[in-house]
């Protein structure tokens, strides 16, 4: 399947049955391989050519990010339209929205864009904006792990 938004709809749906029969408490997906050149709709090139050439607001880039973003706003639908408990499977779940750079033209790392979605049983403040301006997020995997209870360092 070549179409990226198709695939992301095929994930979603398996990534919910997957977890709601509980065949897996992890799931990680990918849209694309770094520096991957994937073609979207209504795109005249590549993403990844887009992101250094294309110019101006670049407004391709946007539409793609945005495809992007209702993919994972997809998952997160799906995941909450499956009861569980008190609650959906969304609350239960910890959902994680990244990307490997925070601005595609230079590569730059500096305040990357991170979403977390879902309720993770009540273990973190949802509905807030932080703004993290370290070079990078590597502590955010830590910050998650200890928020589980899993002892780490």
């Amino acid at each position: 399947m070549s179409d990226p938004v198709e695939r992301a709809e095929a994930h979603a749906d398996l990534i919910a049955m997957a977890l709601a029969c509980s065949s897996t408490r992890v799931v990680t997906v990918q849209w694309s391989e770094p520096v991957d050149n994937v073609l979207y709709h209504g795109a005249s090139d590549g993403h990844h050519n887009q992101t250094h050439n294309e110019p101006g607001e670049q407004p391709e880039v946007h539409a793609i990010t945005v495809q992007i973003m209702q993919g994972f706003s997809d998952l997160l639908q799906k995941l909450d339209a499956v009861p569980e408990g008190p609650g959906t499977l969304l609350d239960h779940s910890l959902v994680l929205g990244c990307t490997d750079v925070s601005e595609g033209r230079t590569h730059s790392l500096d305040e990357m864009p991170v979403v977390l979605g879902g309720g993770a049983c009540g273990a973190l403040q949802m509905g807030t904006h932080v703004r993290y301006t370290r070079k990078n997020s590597n502590a955010l995997g830590l910050s998650l792990l200890r928020a589980m209870d899993v002892q780490a360092s």
